[in-house]
């Protein structure tokens, strides 16, 4: 069947699974902190319900274990991951494919456009080159990180302030998001909302969350927007 076609005056977009091919180098961050915990890695279906509530809820993931250890354990991991976040983004960070190309697509029907993303601003500086490198930087009127606001996804805070400096409406927006965070988070702001598949959830989870449409990835929007 097909999506209904939607009409907004502004489209904001979750960035890493959505318009950044990034969700591979998470699972090796996560790959490489088990293997130097020296613990089992856990299922996906564990890792997605670690990440479900915006934040990744590490000590989940350190089973039968005292709180004290947990903390050293969680201690550890922030550790490694301020250790090899730094190269492996710089490294492997790309864009979804045509992305640019979507991007632009929608910039010509006069549509605003903006990311909100659960990226503290200083992380998001080994994320940027990709946009910076495409352009797609130049076709983003506002880029709202974690630091930005006081609550984060799936709360709707950092979505209504990125409405807000659009000077679009929340209920003239779209969210667009890989996670059923942000299916939660665009439905708490009162904005349409997508899903996409070239991320972290399945269609069953987002679908879950009764968003107006799913799609394989953001090059289906030119499709659904009117």
């Amino acid at each position: 069947m097909n999506p209904e076609k939607l009409k907004v005056e502004a489209v904001l977009f979750d960035l890493d699974g959505t318009i950044l091919d990034s969700i591979g180098i998470y699972y090796q961050i996560i790959e490489i902190v088990f293997k130097r915990l020296e613990i089992p890695m856990p299922s996906k279906d564990k890792l997605r319900d670690a990440a479900k509530n915006g934040d990744f809820e590490w000590e989940q993931l350190f089973p039968r274990k005292t709180q004290e250890e947990k903390e050293r354990m969680i201690k550890r991991t922030r550790e490694i991951i301020d250790e090899i976040y730094p190269n492996l983004f710089g490294t492997h960070a790309k864009l979804i494919p045509n992305a640019k190309e979507t991007l632009e697509t929608i910039s010509q029907k006069g549509i605003k456009m903006g990311i909100v993303t659960s990226t503290p601003r200083e992380n998001m500086k080994v994320k940027l080159p990709p946009l910076v490198d495409s352009g797609i930087n130049d076709l983003l009127e506002v880029i709202i990180h974690a630091d930005d606001v006081s609550l984060k996804k799936p709360a709707p805070d950092p979505l209504l302030e990125c409405s807000k400096r659009l000077g679009i409406l929340p209920e003239l927006c779209m969210y667009v998001g890989d996670t059923r965070t942000d299916i939660q988070a665009g439905k708490a702001a009162g904005m349409k909302t997508v899903g996409v598949l070239s991320g972290f959830d399945d269609y069953k989870a987002l679908n879950r969350e009764n968003p107006d449409a799913v799609i394989d990835s953001i090059v289906d929007l030119t499709d659904i927007l009117v």
